[in-house]
């Protein structure tokens, strides 16, 4: 076990204040270590970009297969000079809109570039995140940082400094607790290699504000789908592998409301039969009022079951921010299986439902 340095930010640090906190996080960064981190997505576990030791080490950490690409993160658009060796011009347009942003850029590769920041691939994931604490420390270690989402392998993504201590304490050099990721979902990521954009892993940024910017954009064709292909060479972090799963058996339901809140009540009776179980239903305010109302006329199920809102159904933001947040809280709480409401894929709806999908390892009704 590591003796992992804990570094607090609480957002009202002045330039200078931030500069000092973050000199010894740099310091390691520079020297090979690994740094959890706070950015406006998830948090993101850090080494340098540069180094194979250091690539290494965060692949130990995580437990993480070696064929999962990393992204590489940046502070200023000159250090894609290192890393990439051809920007097409509509991926410098999208840049110069989206950057610093939640969108994640794949670029064909130099090749010093080791390939275990690529998954073994010819091409590198690369992002600016718009936080100021992450570009400040990618600033100060002088070199581009390859972090994936700084939690354990599969669990869920860790949008507070909690979730990173609770899953990275004892395995990386410093954690830097910060304040919660106010997008709570990984980034977009678009694979800028060929003619027309693709994205590879839909995100906050959707397919609609790109289309907007460069007049096209396509979709991965294993977004579309319900269960997970482990086959192939993954061309994405995130794209392979069951991702984000709670302990909890998880299961996912997409329909119109009336359905949802039949479906949920049914299958939590269901599941309770068993004494030793435990639910946790996560679903828009309204439904899960309803649901809640319906399961208190039970005195047998008192205690037996938890529930979350994920706010109004009109606004989905709300769902995107506190999704992984709200898979740990379950597994806390002791839920045995987890029924999430799921969403149209629409908008922000795709990154939405491409977590569920991957969290309940694609076990998704469709009423």
């Amino acid at each position: 076990m590591k003796e992992t340095l804990i570094v607090t930010i609480n957002g009202s640090e002045t330039n200078e204040e931030l500069n000092k906190l973050l000199i010894k996080p740099s310091e390691i960064l520079a020297s090979g270590g690994t740094v959890a981190f706070p950015t406006e997505t998830v948090y993101g576990l850090g080494a340098s970009a540069l180094s194979e030791e250091a690539v290494n080490s965060i692949y130990m950490a995580k437990g993480r297969p070696s064929d999962n690409p990393l992204i590489v993160h940046i502070a200023n658009v000159e250090s894609l000079n290192l890393l990439v060796s051809e920007v097409k011009p509509y991926a410098k347009l999208l840049m110069a809109a989206l950057w610093p942003g939640p969108i994640t850029f794949i670029f064909s590769k130099k090749p010093e570039i080791s390939s275990k920041v690529c998954g073994g691939l010819d091409t590198i994931a690369v992002r600016m995140p718009a936080h100021k604490v992450a570009l400040e420390l990618i600033r100060m270690s002088k070199k581009p940082i390859a972090a994936p989402s700084a939690n354990l392998s599969g669990k869920p993504s860790p949008t507070s400094g909690r979730a990173v201590i609770d899953d990275m304490s004892g395995r990386v050099d410093c954690i830097i607790v910060g304040e919660n990721s106010e997008v709570g979902l990984e980034s977009t990521v678009l694979d800028v290699t060929g003619d027309i954009p693709m994205i590879l892993r839909p995100g906050k940024v959707t397919r609609e504000r790109i289309v907007e910017l460069v007049g096209a954009c396509e979709m991965d064709v294993a977004i579309s789908g319900d269960k997970i292909d482990d086959s192939g060479v993954a061309k994405s972090p995130g794209m392979k592998y069951k991702h984000y799963a709670p302990e909890a058996d998880m299961e996912v339901f997409v329909g119109s409301s009336s359905d949802i809140v039949r479906s949920l009540y049914e299958k939590t009776r269901n599941i309770l039969d068993d004494p030793k179980t435990k639910v946790g239903i996560m679903t828009f305010l309204e439904e899960a009022m309803v649901i809640d109302n319906m399961l208190r006329g039970h005195d047998c199920l008192n205690g037996r079951y938890e529930w979350i809102d994920v706010g109004s159904s009109k606004e989905q933001t709300d769902y995107a921010g506190k999704l992984f947040e709200n898979l740990r809280t379950f597994d806390a709480l002791g839920c045995t299986h987890i029924l999430a409401r799921g969403v149209d894929e629409i908008g922000l709806g795709v990154a939405i439902m491409n977590r569920l999908k991957k969290a309940s390892d694609g076990k998704v009704t469709r009423i």
